[in-house]
Protein backbone atom coordinates (compact mmCIF):
# COMPACT_ATOMS: atom_id res chain seq x y z
CA UNK A 1 0.00 0.00 0.00
CA UNK A 2 1.29 3.60 -0.82
CA UNK A 3 1.92 5.70 2.05
CA UNK A 4 2.66 9.54 2.13
CA UNK A 5 6.23 9.03 2.64
CA UNK A 6 6.28 6.79 -0.49
CA UNK A 7 4.94 9.79 -2.07
CA UNK A 8 7.54 12.25 -0.37
CA UNK A 9 10.04 10.43 -1.75
CA UNK A 10 8.75 10.18 -4.82
CA UNK A 11 8.22 14.17 -5.52
CA UNK A 12 11.42 14.70 -3.45
CA UNK A 13 9.64 17.26 -0.68
CA UNK A 14 8.93 16.70 2.99
CA UNK A 15 6.35 14.48 4.11
CA UNK A 16 5.01 17.35 6.41
CA UNK A 17 4.87 19.04 2.71
CA UNK A 18 3.91 16.31 0.92
CA UNK A 19 0.35 16.47 3.81
CA UNK A 20 -0.13 20.09 2.88
CA UNK A 21 -1.02 19.45 -0.92
CA UNK A 22 -2.65 16.33 -0.12
CA UNK A 23 -4.85 18.18 2.44
CA UNK A 24 -4.88 21.15 0.09
CA UNK A 25 -3.53 23.25 2.25
CA UNK A 26 -2.14 26.87 1.51
CA UNK A 27 1.45 27.73 1.49
CA UNK A 28 2.78 25.62 -1.20
CA UNK A 29 4.28 26.75 -4.55
CA UNK A 30 2.48 25.92 -7.47
CA UNK A 31 5.59 24.03 -8.70
CA UNK A 32 6.02 21.86 -5.51
CA UNK A 33 2.29 21.26 -5.45
CA UNK A 34 2.57 19.85 -9.10
CA UNK A 35 5.12 17.23 -7.85
CA UNK A 36 2.86 16.00 -5.35
CA UNK A 37 0.06 15.26 -7.73
CA UNK A 38 1.87 13.88 -10.39
CA UNK A 39 3.31 11.56 -8.06
CA UNK A 40 0.17 10.58 -6.27
CA UNK A 41 -1.24 9.68 -9.98
CA UNK A 42 2.23 7.65 -10.74
CA UNK A 43 1.85 5.66 -7.34
CA UNK A 44 -1.63 5.59 -7.12
CA UNK A 45 -2.18 7.53 -4.30
CA UNK A 46 -5.60 7.33 -2.29
CA UNK A 47 -5.91 9.11 0.68
CA UNK A 48 -7.29 7.59 3.88
CA UNK A 49 -9.93 9.76 4.67
CA UNK A 50 -10.88 8.45 8.09
CA UNK A 51 -6.95 8.75 8.93
CA UNK A 52 -7.04 12.63 7.34
CA UNK A 53 -10.20 13.70 9.49
CA UNK A 54 -8.66 11.72 12.76
CA UNK A 55 -5.32 14.30 12.47
CA UNK A 56 -7.62 17.16 11.19
CA UNK A 57 -10.37 16.74 14.40
CA UNK A 58 -12.95 17.62 12.13
CA UNK A 59 -14.41 15.46 8.79
CA UNK A 60 -14.14 17.53 5.95
CA UNK A 61 -16.66 14.93 4.83
CA UNK A 62 -20.25 17.15 3.86
CA UNK A 63 -23.52 14.77 4.03
CA UNK A 64 -26.72 16.16 1.74
CA UNK A 65 -30.12 15.11 1.51
CA UNK A 66 -32.66 16.23 -1.06
CA UNK A 67 -35.88 14.98 -1.52
CA UNK A 68 -34.96 13.90 -5.52
CA UNK A 69 -31.30 13.58 -7.24
CA UNK A 70 -32.73 13.69 -10.27
CA UNK A 71 -35.02 16.80 -9.64
CA UNK A 72 -33.90 19.43 -11.85
CA UNK A 73 -33.77 21.88 -9.53
CA UNK A 74 -31.84 19.86 -7.29
CA UNK A 75 -29.47 18.40 -9.43
CA UNK A 76 -28.55 21.76 -10.35
CA UNK A 77 -28.17 22.78 -6.52
CA UNK A 78 -25.84 19.29 -6.12
CA UNK A 79 -23.88 20.52 -8.88
CA UNK A 80 -23.09 23.80 -7.65
CA UNK A 81 -22.46 22.61 -4.33
CA UNK A 82 -19.83 19.95 -5.27
CA UNK A 83 -17.73 21.92 -7.31
CA UNK A 84 -18.04 24.94 -4.56
CA UNK A 85 -17.14 22.57 -1.75
CA UNK A 86 -14.73 20.61 -3.76
CA UNK A 87 -12.40 23.45 -4.19
CA UNK A 88 -12.61 24.71 -0.95
CA UNK A 89 -11.71 20.99 0.07
CA UNK A 90 -14.89 19.13 1.34
CA UNK A 91 -16.17 16.42 -0.36
CA UNK A 92 -19.74 15.82 -0.61
CA UNK A 93 -21.97 12.55 -0.06
CA UNK A 94 -25.67 13.04 -1.13
CA UNK A 95 -28.90 10.77 -0.51
CA UNK A 96 -32.60 11.49 -1.61
CA UNK A 97 -34.88 11.01 0.86
CA UNK A 98 -38.08 11.12 -2.13
CA UNK A 99 -39.95 13.10 0.36
CA UNK A 100 -40.65 10.02 2.62
CA UNK A 101 -39.79 10.51 5.89
CA UNK A 102 -38.92 6.75 6.96
CA UNK A 103 -36.52 6.84 3.87
CA UNK A 104 -35.07 10.82 5.15
CA UNK A 105 -34.30 8.74 8.68
CA UNK A 106 -32.49 6.19 6.98
CA UNK A 107 -30.28 8.73 4.84
CA UNK A 108 -29.47 11.24 8.09
CA UNK A 109 -28.88 7.71 9.99
CA UNK A 110 -26.26 6.64 6.95
CA UNK A 111 -24.71 10.14 7.03
CA UNK A 112 -24.57 10.00 10.51
CA UNK A 113 -22.53 6.86 10.51
CA UNK A 114 -19.58 8.66 8.23
CA UNK A 115 -19.23 11.32 10.80
CA UNK A 116 -19.63 13.75 8.16
CA UNK A 117 -18.90 17.74 9.40
CA UNK A 118 -22.12 19.04 8.77
CA UNK A 119 -25.32 17.71 7.47
CA UNK A 120 -27.22 19.65 4.67
CA UNK A 121 -30.90 18.61 4.46
CA UNK A 122 -33.86 19.59 1.93
CA UNK A 123 -36.50 18.17 4.78
CA UNK A 124 -39.91 15.98 3.84
CA UNK A 125 -42.69 17.72 3.38
CA UNK A 126 -44.93 15.46 5.39
CA UNK A 127 -44.15 14.01 9.15
CA UNK A 128 -40.65 14.28 9.81
CA UNK A 129 -39.27 12.47 12.29
CA UNK A 130 -38.36 15.03 14.95
CA UNK A 131 -36.25 12.54 16.82
CA UNK A 132 -34.15 12.05 14.29
CA UNK A 133 -33.75 15.66 13.18
CA UNK A 134 -32.80 16.52 16.77
CA UNK A 135 -30.43 13.21 16.85
CA UNK A 136 -28.38 15.08 13.92
CA UNK A 137 -28.07 18.40 15.33
CA UNK A 138 -26.31 16.91 18.18
CA UNK A 139 -24.03 14.90 16.59
CA UNK A 140 -23.05 17.71 13.79
CA UNK A 141 -23.82 21.20 12.39
CA UNK A 142 -27.10 20.94 10.04
CA UNK A 143 -27.79 23.47 8.03
CA UNK A 144 -31.63 23.56 6.07
CA UNK A 145 -32.05 24.43 2.58
CA UNK A 146 -35.07 25.30 -0.22
CA UNK A 147 -37.60 25.30 3.01
CA UNK A 148 -37.02 25.31 6.93
CA UNK A 149 -37.44 23.00 9.29
CA UNK A 150 -38.33 25.20 11.93
CA UNK A 151 -37.99 28.37 13.29
CA UNK A 152 -34.80 27.87 14.68
CA UNK A 153 -33.24 26.05 12.55
CA UNK A 154 -30.65 27.72 10.33
CA UNK A 155 -31.34 27.76 7.14
CA UNK A 156 -30.86 29.40 3.37
CA UNK A 157 -34.18 29.82 1.55
CA UNK A 158 -35.49 31.21 -1.96
CA UNK A 159 -37.29 34.61 -1.38
CA UNK A 160 -40.86 32.71 -2.60
CA UNK A 161 -42.98 35.19 -1.76
CA UNK A 162 -41.57 37.83 -3.24
CA UNK A 163 -40.63 36.29 -6.32
CA UNK A 164 -44.15 35.37 -6.57
CA UNK A 165 -45.65 38.54 -6.32
CA UNK A 166 -43.05 39.45 -9.29
CA UNK A 167 -44.29 36.63 -11.69
CA UNK A 168 -47.90 37.59 -10.78
CA UNK A 169 -47.35 41.01 -11.70
CA UNK A 170 -45.40 40.38 -14.83
CA UNK A 171 -48.38 37.77 -15.84
CA UNK A 172 -50.78 40.81 -15.00
CA UNK A 173 -49.44 42.42 -17.53
CA UNK A 174 -50.49 40.53 -20.13
CA UNK A 175 -53.55 39.28 -18.80
CA UNK A 176 -56.06 39.82 -15.77
CA UNK A 177 -57.08 36.19 -15.48
CA UNK A 178 -54.57 34.63 -13.65
CA UNK A 179 -54.61 30.95 -11.84
CA UNK A 180 -52.28 29.51 -9.72
CA UNK A 181 -51.26 26.00 -10.32
CA UNK A 182 -50.71 24.93 -6.55
CA UNK A 183 -48.08 21.84 -5.02
CA UNK A 184 -49.40 18.47 -4.86
CA UNK A 185 -48.54 18.85 -0.96
CA UNK A 186 -50.83 22.14 -0.97
CA UNK A 187 -50.25 24.10 2.58
CA UNK A 188 -47.87 21.28 3.81
CA UNK A 189 -45.22 22.76 1.63
CA UNK A 190 -44.00 26.09 3.15
CA UNK A 191 -42.02 27.06 0.04
CA UNK A 192 -45.04 26.34 -2.32
CA UNK A 193 -47.60 27.98 0.44
CA UNK A 194 -45.22 31.17 0.17
CA UNK A 195 -45.53 31.42 -3.66
CA UNK A 196 -49.13 30.90 -3.12
CA UNK A 197 -49.69 33.76 -0.65
CA UNK A 198 -47.28 36.02 -2.82
CA UNK A 199 -49.56 35.24 -5.97
CA UNK A 200 -52.52 36.26 -3.80
CA UNK A 201 -51.05 39.37 -2.61
CA UNK A 202 -49.97 40.63 -5.82
CA UNK A 203 -53.47 39.48 -7.53
CA UNK A 204 -55.45 41.49 -4.71
CA UNK A 205 -53.03 44.62 -4.88
CA UNK A 206 -53.57 45.07 -8.26
CA UNK A 207 -57.34 44.36 -7.65
CA UNK A 208 -57.77 41.15 -9.82
CA UNK A 209 -59.17 37.84 -8.31
CA UNK A 210 -57.06 35.18 -7.05
CA UNK A 211 -57.88 31.68 -8.83
CA UNK A 212 -56.14 28.25 -7.01
CA UNK A 213 -56.07 24.97 -9.07
CA UNK A 214 -56.63 23.13 -5.96
CA UNK A 215 -54.03 20.23 -5.59
CA UNK A 216 -55.02 16.80 -4.74
CA UNK A 217 -54.81 13.13 -4.71
CA UNK A 218 -53.58 11.93 -8.48
CA UNK A 219 -51.87 9.32 -10.22
CA UNK A 220 -47.83 10.67 -8.83
CA UNK A 221 -48.34 12.26 -5.47
CA UNK A 222 -45.07 14.65 -6.14
CA UNK A 223 -45.04 17.89 -8.23
CA UNK A 224 -43.68 17.10 -10.99
CA UNK A 225 -44.67 17.29 -14.96
CA UNK A 226 -47.37 14.54 -15.06
CA UNK A 227 -49.27 15.65 -11.87
CA UNK A 228 -49.64 19.40 -13.35
CA UNK A 229 -50.17 17.84 -16.90
CA UNK A 230 -53.43 15.96 -15.18
CA UNK A 231 -54.64 19.26 -12.74
CA UNK A 232 -54.35 21.51 -15.64
CA UNK A 233 -56.37 18.77 -17.73
CA UNK A 234 -59.00 18.60 -15.14
CA UNK A 235 -59.53 21.95 -14.90
CA UNK A 236 -59.77 22.42 -18.87
CA UNK A 237 -62.54 18.95 -18.56
CA UNK A 238 -64.16 20.96 -16.23
CA UNK A 239 -65.04 23.74 -18.45
CA UNK A 240 -62.60 26.47 -16.87
CA UNK A 241 -60.22 28.53 -18.91
CA UNK A 242 -58.09 31.36 -17.92
CA UNK A 243 -55.65 33.92 -19.92
CA UNK A 244 -52.60 32.73 -17.86
CA UNK A 245 -51.01 30.91 -15.04
CA UNK A 246 -48.71 30.68 -12.93
CA UNK A 247 -46.71 27.27 -11.95
CA UNK A 248 -45.65 26.54 -8.57
CA UNK A 249 -42.69 25.16 -10.55
CA UNK A 250 -40.80 24.76 -13.69
CA UNK A 251 -41.77 21.27 -13.88
CA UNK A 252 -45.50 22.12 -13.32
CA UNK A 253 -45.33 24.21 -15.95
CA UNK A 254 -43.80 21.94 -18.65
CA UNK A 255 -46.99 19.57 -17.97
CA UNK A 256 -49.84 22.46 -17.84
CA UNK A 257 -48.32 23.54 -21.27
CA UNK A 258 -48.38 20.18 -22.76
CA UNK A 259 -52.52 20.31 -21.01
CA UNK A 260 -52.86 23.83 -22.86
CA UNK A 261 -51.79 22.47 -26.36
CA UNK A 262 -53.83 19.27 -26.01
CA UNK A 263 -56.96 21.98 -24.78
CA UNK A 264 -56.55 23.29 -28.22
CA UNK A 265 -55.12 26.45 -27.43
CA UNK A 266 -51.27 27.93 -27.83
CA UNK A 267 -48.79 28.54 -24.86
CA UNK A 268 -47.63 32.16 -24.63
CA UNK A 269 -50.35 33.14 -27.20
CA UNK A 270 -53.60 32.01 -26.16
CA UNK A 271 -52.47 31.22 -22.56
CA UNK A 272 -49.67 32.42 -20.91
CA UNK A 273 -47.64 30.29 -18.77
CA UNK A 274 -44.78 31.22 -15.68
CA UNK A 275 -42.79 29.20 -14.16
CA UNK A 276 -40.61 29.22 -11.15
CA UNK A 277 -36.61 27.64 -10.82
CA UNK A 278 -35.00 28.44 -14.11
CA UNK A 279 -34.64 24.64 -14.63
CA UNK A 280 -31.76 24.76 -17.95
CA UNK A 281 -34.62 23.57 -20.25
CA UNK A 282 -36.92 25.84 -20.11
CA UNK A 283 -34.89 27.47 -22.21
CA UNK A 284 -35.06 25.04 -25.18
CA UNK A 285 -39.02 24.04 -24.18
CA UNK A 286 -40.85 24.09 -27.56
CA UNK A 287 -42.21 27.65 -26.05
CA UNK A 288 -39.50 28.76 -23.78
CA UNK A 289 -40.50 28.88 -20.12
CA UNK A 290 -40.61 32.38 -18.69
CA UNK A 291 -40.15 31.95 -15.35
CA UNK A 292 -38.27 33.28 -12.14
CA UNK A 293 -34.70 32.12 -11.39
CA UNK A 294 -33.67 30.57 -8.24
CA UNK A 295 -30.09 31.83 -6.91
CA UNK A 296 -28.44 28.22 -7.29
CA UNK A 297 -25.42 29.97 -6.82
CA UNK A 298 -26.15 32.44 -4.04
CA UNK A 299 -27.48 28.88 -2.36
CA UNK A 300 -24.68 27.17 -2.69
CA UNK A 301 -21.84 29.82 -1.43
CA UNK A 302 -24.07 31.03 1.42
CA UNK A 303 -24.21 26.85 2.48
CA UNK A 304 -20.49 27.08 2.26
CA UNK A 305 -20.10 29.93 4.01
CA UNK A 306 -22.48 28.48 7.22
CA UNK A 307 -20.03 25.41 7.05
CA UNK A 308 -16.97 26.84 6.89
CA UNK A 309 -18.34 29.15 9.85
CA UNK A 310 -19.07 26.36 12.20
CA UNK A 311 -15.83 24.43 11.17
CA UNK A 312 -14.11 27.61 12.61
CA UNK A 313 -16.01 26.82 15.82
CA UNK A 314 -18.06 30.06 15.51
CA UNK A 315 -22.14 30.52 14.79
CA UNK A 316 -22.88 31.77 11.89
CA UNK A 317 -24.47 35.59 11.97
CA UNK A 318 -27.33 35.00 10.34
CA UNK A 319 -29.56 31.83 11.38
CA UNK A 320 -31.89 32.50 7.98
CA UNK A 321 -30.57 34.00 4.70
CA UNK A 322 -33.67 34.57 2.26
CA UNK A 323 -32.17 35.08 -1.00
CA UNK A 324 -33.91 37.14 -4.00
CA UNK A 325 -34.46 35.40 -7.60
CA UNK A 326 -34.68 37.04 -10.90
CA UNK A 327 -37.15 37.28 -13.75
CA UNK A 328 -36.41 35.59 -16.82
CA UNK A 329 -38.77 36.41 -19.75
CA UNK A 330 -39.36 34.12 -22.58
CA UNK A 331 -42.01 33.45 -24.93
CA UNK A 332 -44.45 31.88 -23.07
CA UNK A 333 -45.31 34.54 -21.01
Amino acid sequence: MVTIQDIAAAAGVSRYTASKVINRASGVSDDTREKVLRACRELGYVPNLNAVNLVRGASRLIGVIVPYITDGFYSMLLEGMEKLFSYSGYQLVYKSSYNDSKSEVEAITALLSLKVGALLIVPVVKDPDRSMHSLAERNTRVIYLDRPYSEECFCILNDNFNSAVTMTEHLLSRSRDIVFLDSFYGEENPTSLARRKGYEYAMERNGAVPRIIPSGAGAVEQDNEYYAYEKFREFFSNGESCGGVFCVTDAAAFGAARAVREAGFVPGRDIFIGGHDDLRFGAFAQVPLTTMAQPVDGICRSALGMVETFMRGDIPAQKRIVLPSKLVIRQSA
